[in-house]
């Protein structure tokens, strides 16, 4: 049995939102948020370098990242620790953009796919189920989700989002 349990899986499914640490040239922490993580296999996972030279570069240099993914209503989620191999015009290349792709109905301009194998992995937990022991959490969170989109919808009815 690979280091990818169901509880993984379904976590990274539900999410699709990463944050991938790598560490820059002169040491330093890089954080970057990733919208196409994605479970390759039982022992990797991958998401598609859209445009994160930084992070491109730094795993170059050191192929040591964690990635982070967090299911939003049940406060919980996982840290990936792992190596990364950067695949450009490749098998890999080819079937991780396929699947990306395959799901959202959207294609990329994609530099390279990141596969990590991962090490190890942990749980994260939310201290809030010090106080709720269950997914009741999911229900907690789904209606104060709902006051903070509307909350933000009322901003951008404002000060819309112009890229």
């Amino acid at each position: 049995m690979g280091v990818i349990t169901p509880d993984m899986r379904a976590i990274i499914q539900a999410g699709h939102l990463c944050f991938a640490a790598t560490v820059t040239p002169d040491g330093r922490p890089n954080l970057s948020p990733k919208g196409t993580i994605r479970v390759w296999d039982d022992d990797h996972i991958f998401f598609l370098d859209i445009f994160s030279p930084g992070t491109r570069a730094n795993l170059q240099g050191n192929p040591f990242i964690e990635v982070n993914v967090v299911e939003q209503l049940s406060r919980r989620g996982y840290r990936f620790f792992g190596r990364a191999e950067l695949h450009r015009g490749d098998d890999v290349f080819r079937e991780a953009t396929k699947r990306i792709y395959g799901e959202e109905g959207a294609k990329y301009p994609v530099e390279a796919v990141v596969l990590i194998e991962v090490e190890r992995a942990e749980s994260l937990i939310s201290p809030g189920y010090l106080h709720v022991k269950s997914e009741e959490m999911r229900s907690t969170w789904r209606d104060r989700r709902a006051a903070l989109d509307a909350e933000f919808e009322r901003h951008v009815a404002k000060e819309p989002f112009r890229p």
